[in-house]
């Protein structure tokens, strides 16, 4: 949570379960924007993200 703090963009490379739980909005309000998320493992909701805000990428899905 603090390493996202003033930063631009987060990549989740990993499949714990801990992500799907964060508080994604808490997170998007202390980065700077625009805000980038690369989801790595295909874990995160696209609509939750982006309806957050959040500039969301699934890597590996078109």
């Amino acid at each position: 949570m603090e390493a996202s703090q003033n930063a631009h963009a987060i990549a989740v490379l990993t499949e714990w379960d801990e992500f799907k739980n964060y508080d994604w909005a808490s997170i998007y309000e202390k980065m700077l924007k625009p805000a980038f998320v690369f989801d790595g493992r295909r874990i995160l909701d696209n609509k939750k993200m982006e309806d957050i805000g959040f500039k969301f990428y699934k890597i590996g899905e078109s």
